[in-house]
């Protein structure tokens, strides 16, 4: 019986793939229709973006497909990376654990999106948990693939890489103006505060002043 991951995150790694839980869609029997439909997801993805049909087919060769349950975990926060996940079919949640170790969505994600590229080009530890909230049908590239496919065509690799790279670069940029703004909210809420709190003290002094008049 195969044990939940979050049972013990050494147990189960993403690497372990190829654990009957992945299928290999180069070896099912209805390859050429799982191919096809892999095709016309990927075709909506950013990062295959450009690819001929021929390119694209050599990538679905290379994937796995896997059916996940309602709650099932996909990845977790702090565990190395492995490779990207596409949405084939469902829906699902990417959550952080904060300081005070509370729980934060920080997204949803659905049909015919991605997340954990990162982990196609290097297994640094994952930086959200990403969990299935409906049953969902989830395509895999895992890393040891996608080498063996760099080697046999790295032309084509390196579209795929350099688009990646296009792509990280955006977020990055996304993510500054995010923090920028974050930044500016912060200096507002402080700014606020101060004049509340000098506000309070001048009515504090003045309330004083009254009563020093007072009993005079």
């Amino acid at each position: 019986m195969h044990q939940n991951p979050t049972d013990n995150m050494g147990i189960m790694s993403e690497t372990e793939y190829c654990d009957g839980l992945w299928d290999s869609v180069a070896g099912r029997t209805d390859r050429k229709q799982v191919e096809r439909d892999t095709i016309d997801i990927l075709k909506q993805i950013q990062i295959f973006d450009g690819l001929s049909n021929r390119e694209l087919r050599n990538f679905a060769r290379i994937a796995y497909q896997r059916t996940y349950a309602e709650n099932e975990i996909i990845v977790i926060e702090g565990q190395d990376s492995a490779g990207m996940y596409v949405i084939l079919d469902g829906a699902v949640k990417v959550t952080r654990e904060v300081e005070d170790s509370t729980i934060i969505t920080l997204t949803t994600l659905e049909d015919g999106t991605f997340f954990g590229d990162v982990g196609l080009l290097d297994s640094a530890p994952r930086t959200a948990t990403v969990t299935a909230i409906q049953p969902s049908k989830i395509i895999g590239f895992f890393r040891p693939e996608l080498l063996n496919l760099i080697e046999s065509d790295p032309k084509l690799a390196s579209k795929v890489i350099f688009v990646l790279a296009r792509v990280l670069a955006s977020r990055l940029r996304f993510t500054n103006q995010e923090l920028q703004k974050a930044q500016y909210e912060i200096d507002r809420l402080q700014n606020l505060t101060k004049e509340i709190k000098t506000k309070t003290e001048d009515s504090h002094q003045s309330v004083e002043d009254f009563k020093i008049k007072t009993e005079e």
